[in-house]
């Protein structure tokens, strides 16, 4: 398998020189000190990922990355900047970053983060090509559906999604017949399920709803949208927010979205501690008949009852405590 190539675009002598120290032993490198240079690279020879800064003398960082996706290039993209508030993060979200790295950054960890991008873009692409990629065959057909009949559809199948992941799996196929892509996250006490309509949600994605969490229900910021209930929050970063009408009206719908599957979720855990209550209950009940047994002799012969009334008794009670106890 050939090396991998990674463009990285710096223009600060310093910094460049740090890189090529920390990936010229895993990565053949190339280099860029501006924005017009980067993608002038790109047409030359395409590399696998792009370690790109955010700060740069012609062009900031978002920009390259819009031009690289409006050519239709799906490389890794990690932005690399000394701001990481949640409007540079989103800013870098909505320009198709996959990973959002803030100086100063650990070594490891950028060799991690590089590493599990390709990794994370190899399986997409396998998985494009094997043909599962797409979450559920089953409601394509809502894209021919009106919006109303495709929040409907979803409401009315939501009491049989079984569990965190087919819920989110649902909710992105609910995006995907409205046009529309983002991430998921469902949540609750036996863990969580994460997923992009794009396939496996990116490190980006993952820091982007960590930070929405902790936002009101609905919060938009430019064309990204989220939706924030408990055990379930959504964003959307493709609103259409030229169609004022139509944005509003996806924005309601939405919102009932991600409350009806963070109503679900919610239940399905009630589901879970009500059936651990009752197996608790149950064992308690047979450890309650099992002591019984045990002490039946005894009190059997307590009572003055002779020796053959205690044995149909206790065979009696066997068969009873047997029925029981394969209940």
């Amino acid at each position: 398998m050939s090396e991998a190539t990674l463009l990285i675009v710096e223009d600060s002598q310093s910094q460049c020189a740090l890189y090529r120290s920390l990936f010229e032993s895993c990565y053949a490198l190339r280099f860029a000190s501006n924005g017009s240079d980067a993608l002038a690279s790109v047409v030359e020879q395409l590399p696998d990922a792009v370690l790109l800064d955010v700060e740069l003398p012609d062009m900031d960082g978002y920009a390259v990355c819009r031009q690289l996706r409006d050519g239709g290039h799906d490389m890794p993209i990690l932005f690399v900047s000394s701001h990481g508030s949640l409007q540079d993060r989103l800013q870098g979200y909505d320009a198709g970053g996959n990973d959002f790295l803030c100086k100063p950054v650990e070594g490891q960890e950028m060799l991690r983060k590089v590493a599990l991008a390709l990794r994370a873009h190899a399986e997409k692409r396998e998985l494009q090509q094997s043909g599962q990629y797409a979450f559920s065959t089953a409601m394509t057909a809502m894209s021919a559906m009106s919006e109303m009949g495709v929040l409907i559809d979803f409401i009315r199948n939501a009491s049989r999604l079984g569990d965190y992941s087919h819920i989110a799996a649902a909710i992105c196929s609910t995006l995907d017949a409205y046009g529309l892509h983002g991430c998921v996250q469902v949540y609750g006490s036996h863990g969580e399920n994460l997923r992009s309509t794009d396939g496996p949600a990116t490190a980006l994605e993952q820091s982007i709803i960590a930070n929405a969490r902790t936002l009101a229900h609905i919060y938009s910021s430019g064309s990204n949208t989220s939706f924030n209930y408990p055990h379930c929050c959504l964003i959307v970063r493709d609103m259409p927010v030229d169609d004022e009408t139509r944005c509003g009206r996806l924005r309601d719908h939405l919102a009932i979205l991600a409350e009806v599957a963070a109503a679900r979720a919610q239940a399905l855990d009630e589901l879970q501690q009500e059936v651990g209550k009752l197996k608790q209950q149950l064992d308690a009940m047979q450890g309650a008949m099992l002591t019984l047994r045990r002490e039946l002799p005894a009190d059997s012969a307590a009572l003055g009852l002779s020796d053959e009334q205690q044995q149909q008794l206790a065979r009696l009670f066997d068969s009873k405590l047997v029925s029981l106890l394969k209940q």
